[in-house]
């Protein structure tokens, strides 16, 4: 049983701690005075799957620990593909240039502006797929994004070398890594796998988008020089506009 919820407007933390296991709920409200519309998320305290807790993740998180602590930590590792993926999406419509930058004591990678490595620029051996979710990912791998065309990203089968915990300079084998995770094996095999977190983390967060679609928001409806409010569905009935007007008084 969930005894409370953890309140966050960040679709992306959201995303990070479902993939985690901890339940959202969505509630849109609309204020009919301001016409402003907020979203909140709100998490469960505790992780289905096992004892992680979400005050104690955030607080680790928010101090820095937990990235001291444990550099590819599933939450962190999330966090990036969701930076990435915003990153991806702007320079998509801006036609920005982007490159990977080393981050986390150079164990992961995330977007920036700017040139990628001639070396992977013009690199010989690509991959290719249409999953902006996948490319985001492997970017926290090193793998970068140097073409779109068609509907289709191009990648560097192998990217930056990254410092693996073991502290050997590993590149990862981008085909290798979608092979196996397209069959399933890379979780069974790791499920903490970077990709694998950062995988998760995207599945979520489109999981949440289409939940907002179908989420019926509610309308914040304030009593003129009153403190007085209700909030009532989108597709409140008749009778229930009835009945707020009598809470309100209003004839």
């Amino acid at each position: 049983m969930i005894e409370g919820w953890w309140p966050t407007h960040s679709l992306g933390l959201a995303a990070c701690l479902g993939a985690l296991g901890m339940p959202i709920r969505t509630d849109v409200v609309l204020d009919e005075r301001s016409g402003e519309e907020v979203t909140t998320f709100y998490v469960g305290l505790q992780s289905l799957w096992n004892n992680l807790g979400t005050d104690n993740l955030i607080a680790e998180w928010k101090s820095g620990r937990l990235e001291v602590a444990d550099p590819l930590h599933p939450f962190l590792c999330g966090l990036r593909a969701c930076h990435n993926a915003t990153a991806l999406a702007s320079s998509l419509r801006n036609e920005d240039r982007l490159r990977l930058v080393r981050v986390t004591a150079d164990k992961a990678t995330i977007y920036a502006k700017g040139e990628e490595l001639p070396e992977l620029r013009y690199a010989g051996e690509l991959v290719e797929t249409p999953d902006l979710n996948l490319v985001a990912a492997l970017g926290v791998l090193g793998i970068p994004m140097i073409e779109r065309e068609g509907g289709l990203f191009r990648l560097p089968r192998f990217g930056h070398a990254l410092m693996s915990m073991d502290g050997d300079w590993v590149k990862h084998d981008a085909q290798d890594l979608i092979t196996r995770l397209r069959s399933g094996s890379l979780e069974q095999d790791d499920p903490q796998h970077p990709l694998v977190s950062t995988y998760n983390a995207r599945a979520v967060h489109e999981q949440l988008t289409r939940q907002l679609r179908n989420t019926v928001r509610r309308v914040l409806l304030r009593k003129p020089r009153s403190v007085r409010s209700a909030f009532v569905p989108e597709n409140a009935s008749d009778d229930m506009l009835d009945r707020v007007q009598r809470h309100f008084r209003i004839a």
